[in-house]
């Protein structure tokens, strides 16, 4: 990776934003050719929305899409060193599971129709267990739980090292505490990215600032309709009923979920 000191006088493809979104564009256009340069407004990559993550993935989706779309991201996670060509950053990888689980009748259905489809698509490793058949396998499961459903190869990784080691795979550049301050756009055309040091003559951009998107959007008088929720993360520094390798636990009817973090026996929970 390359630090800047100033402002460029161009690049083939402007990032703005070095969070994971705007690491993986940049890995990528540089796999199709690019020379990208990322602009970041806060001191250094990663410093905001992507090192507080749940820091997990799975394959069980309610498209095909999005299937189809994590299924590469996770070959790249199990592939990282190969696929990236750096061994400095290793995002540790770690495939504990993803076990959601129903307390009523109606979301257990729901699970065997996701199920089927899922099957349908090709991902025939996700399983429905019902019952006491959960709490065989999973003893912490609370009684409530009807029935569950489970994909052992689903994961979690250091959000960090995987933004890392994708700019340090990319070749490309990082200009950091540099806010875009505006486009540059003539003739219906992209021209350049503004910052307050001076424009970046280019003709392709990427707004990869998460949510902050909308205003940098705005710069461009483009409407993104983008609205920030708050959401609770909790750490539980000691859980002894549950096992410190235990799956990432999701309640299907809240959307609260947890998983094992800092590899002690502390749980991370969000809501």
């Amino acid at each position: 990776m390359k630090t800047l000191a100033s402002t460029p006088a161009g690049a083939d493809l402007v990032v703005i934003g070095g969070g994971i979104v705007g690491a993986a564009t940049a890995f990528h256009a540089a796999r199709a050719g690019l020379h990208p340069l990322i602009v970041e407004a806060r001191p250094q990559l990663c410093t905001l929305t992507t090192p507080v993550a749940a820091g997990a993935y799975r394959l069980q989706f309610d498209t095909l899409e999005e299937l189809e779309l994590v299924r590469e991201s996770a070959e790249l996670f199990l592939h990282f060193a190969e696929v990236t060509g750096q061994r400095t950053y290793d995002p540790d990888v770690h495939e504990r599971g993803y076990l959601w689980l129903a307390t009523s009748e109606e979301t257990a259905e729901r699970q065997r129709a996701l199920v089927e489809r899922l099957h349908a698509w090709g991902q025939t490793d996700v399983e429905v267990v019902e019952g006491d058949a959960v709490r065989e396998r999973w003893p912490w499961i609370s009684p409530e739980v009807r029935q569950a459903r489970w994909r052992a190869a689903d994961g979690s990784l250091d959000t960090k090292e995987l933004t890392f080691g994708l700019v340090e795979g990319s070749g490309a550049s990082l200009l950091a505490n540099h806010a875009v301050t505006g486009f540059d756009i003539r003739g219906g055309r992209l021209r350049g990215v503004r910052t307050a040091s001076g424009t970046i003559a280019t003709d392709a951009a990427v707004i990869a600032t998460g949510p902050l998107s909308g205003p940098v959007g705005g710069l461009a008088d483009l409407d993104l309709p983008l609205v920030t929720v708050t959401r609770q993360k909790l750490i539980l520094p000691e859980v002894p009923e549950v096992p410190a390798d235990g799956p990432m636990t999701i309640d299907e009817e809240t959307g609260a979920h947890w998983r094992p973090a800092y590899g002690r026996g502390a749980w991370l929970l969000h809501t």
